[in-house]
């Protein structure tokens, strides 16, 4: 074997059993963080405070931005806007807490700075969002 070749496989088996770095992660963080990131590039701000209980009857998360992800009823995902075909009439997810709901949905907590004081609020929110991340914006 060429001596380049045997100085080439020797570092791929010290760079193979070399283990990587643990990563910790918060099982609460889900989508938090990159909303975090995503809005602190949009002037907002989103507090540290604890995730607050959804607001009855509002449903502007499951409206306003796009999901990228297969839901049931929804094989392409669905676009900004649009309620979800999961959203029921009560404004409630019809698949919450269950494995086919996309990890977007689960991830995007109610916060103070996104819910605000009412409805419109968190559509305006969650809609200046999905405009400020959308491809080529």
């Amino acid at each position: 074997m060429p001596r380049a070749m045997a100085a080439f496989s020797k570092q791929g088996v010290e760079a193979i059993a070399a283990p990587a770095p643990p990563q910790i992660v918060a099982p609460t963080d889900g989508i938090r963080r990159p909303v975090r990131i995503l809005a602190a590039r949009m002037g907002m701000s989103l507090t540290a405070a604890p995730a607050l209980d959804c607001r009855a009857g509002c449903g502007a998360c499951c409206i306003a931005p796009s999901i990228t992800r297969p839901i049931p009823g929804m094989p392409n995902g669905k676009p900004a806007g649009v309620p979800c075909i999961q959203l029921m009439p009560d404004m409630r997810c019809a698949i919450f807490g269950q494995p086919s709901r996309p990890d977007f949905c689960g991830g995007l907590q109610p916060q103070q700075d996104m819910c605000g004081p009412d409805r419109e609020h968190a559509v305006r929110w969650l809609t200046d969002l999905e405009r400020a991340t959308a491809p080529g914006h």
